[in-house]
């Protein structure tokens, strides 16, 4: 039987190394281009197929299984808000004004690592 909660153990660094970043670099909506072409880059390692631009500034990863059975959809905003970050912390966002304050940064990390 799958240990979800080893499993979830083993992506911790990576989800919060993810998120950390995207928290850096917060895009408000209609202008992720380089959120858009951070994600891209990190799907492009994993073995998906994707498709982009979906509207604007979407992406579709398809994941393929090795069997038959059902399909299941996953989806994450990583837009951020015209919000000005007052938080003291390392990973404090680097664009005046803007910031992640609703937690599409967490759901998009969450998602490249699940």
């Amino acid at each position: 039987m799958l240990d979800w909660f080893q499993l979830a153990n083993n992506k911790e660094n990576k989800t919060i190394q993810l998120r950390r970043y995207l928290h850096q670099y917060p895009e408000l909506s209609f202008e992720e281009f380089q959120t858009h072409d951070y994600i891209v880059n990190q799907l492009s390692q994993l073995s998906c197929d994707i498709e982009t631009p979906i509207g604007l500034h979407g992406i579709k990863a398809t994941f393929k299984g090795s069997g038959d059975g059902h399909t299941i959809a996953l989806r994450a905003d990583f837009d951020a808000l015209p919000v000005e970050e007052l938080n003291d912390v390392p990973y404090k966002s680097k664009n005046p004004g803007c910031m992640h304050a609703c937690g599409h940064d967490g759901h998009t990390a969450i998602l490249l690592t699940v």
